[in-house]
């Protein structure tokens, strides 16, 4: 049933009276607020002995430029030159008599000036056989040589009884100095043990297990192939077939061991073998230079391209220690 017209206009009335009087609650609530909020009125400055204090004066200052870096952008600073390469290290070098020294400049080595250069003719490619005796203990060697154009094979077999096979091998080229090896190693059980390699182009003696570096003159040979190089020296200049002759080589092992080796030519022998006799044999000599050294003799047939038909190794023994000394050698 609708309401009569005066009691809606009397509620009305009365919500309106409501929103006026909250309306006018919360205008008193913010003047209050200002009011608290409002500072004090500012007081007469105090006196003291005639001084007057002068406000506080604040000014703005504008900030310091900021500081830039010099920044090189890579659009317009020009490529950074190239650091000139460092030289390579040159490590110690051992002298001929086999002392360590250091080496100024890679020029010749000291002593190699004295090691003379001599024309060859190598023998043509051959096979040796040998009857080896060491003490009563006899054995067998079996010595090819080879070569092809610029190259060449060097390989001794060693037969001892009992024994694994053991020799030595030795490669590499044919140069207007002779036999030029590249590498020579010592064989056991057809396996490398020790080597020593010919650097020609950093003209340089290394080894696989000795630090050791040596210079390499021109004609320097290794302990087997000095075989074939000192019968191709005697089989070009007859004069070094000459009692009293000498022939130098440079020969290197496999040990760290390198050094001159000076052959002095003895004379002409007669050589009784098993193979048959050799009625001149040309009989040359090696004498040791330092203690334990080897002294060796050799024997070359003039028939057979001047290779060698003997051979005698003297390797002096080191004293053995005395029991107490620790594995040294007692002085007395």
């Amino acid at each position: 049933m609708p309401l009569p017209a005066r009691s809606v206009l009397a509620r009305r009335a009365a919500r309106a009276a409501a929103w006026l009087l909250l309306a006018l609650a919360v205008l008193l609530g913010h003047g209050l607020l200002l009011h608290l909020l409002q500072p004090p009125p500012a007081e007469p400055a105090a006196q003291s002995g005639g001084r007057r204090l002068e406000p506080l004066r604040v000014r703005m200052l504008s900030p310091p430029p900021p500081v830039l870096a010099a920044v090189a952008e890579p659009a317009v600073a020009p490529p950074p030159r190239p650091a000139a390469p460092k030289p390579p290290a040159r490590p110690a070098i051992i002298a001929l008599q086999g002392e360590p020294v250091p080496v100024p400049e890679p020029a010749a080595p000291a002593g190699a000036a004295e090691l003379p250069v001599y024309a060859t003719r190598l023998p043509d490619p051959a096979a040796l056989h040998y009857r080896l005796q060491r003490g009563q203990e006899l054995g067998a060697g079996h010595l090819q040589w080879q070569r092809d154009g610029d190259h060449y094979q060097l390989r001794l077999d060693v037969d001892w009884p009992g024994r694994p096979a053991q020799g030595s091998a030795s490669r590499g080229q044919i140069d207007a100095e002779g036999v030029a090896p590249l590498r020579h190693a010592e064989l056991r059980r057809a396996r490398e043990q020790r080597a020593v390699n010919f650097q020609r182009e950093a003209a340089r003696i290394t080894f696989s297990g000795p630090q050791a570096v040596y210079p390499l003159p021109p004609g320097a040979q290794d302990r087997l192939s000095w075989m074939i190089q000192l019968p191709a020296i005697v089989e070009a200049d007859a004069a070094l077939a000459r009692a009293g002759a000498v022939v130098t080589l440079f020969v290197a092992g496999t040990r760290g061991d390198a050094e001159a080796w000076r052959f002095e030519v003895l004379g002409y022998e007669l050589l009784q073998l098993p193979a048959g006799a050799v009625p001149q044999a040309l009989q040359l000599r090696r004498e040791p230079t330092r203690p334990y050294d080897t002294r060796v003799e050799v024997w070359l047939d003039p028939q057979r391209q001047h290779l060698p038909v003997r051979g005698v190794h003297h390797a002096a023994r080191r004293p053995a220690a005395e029991p107490g000394t620790g594995g040294r050698r007692r002085r007395s």
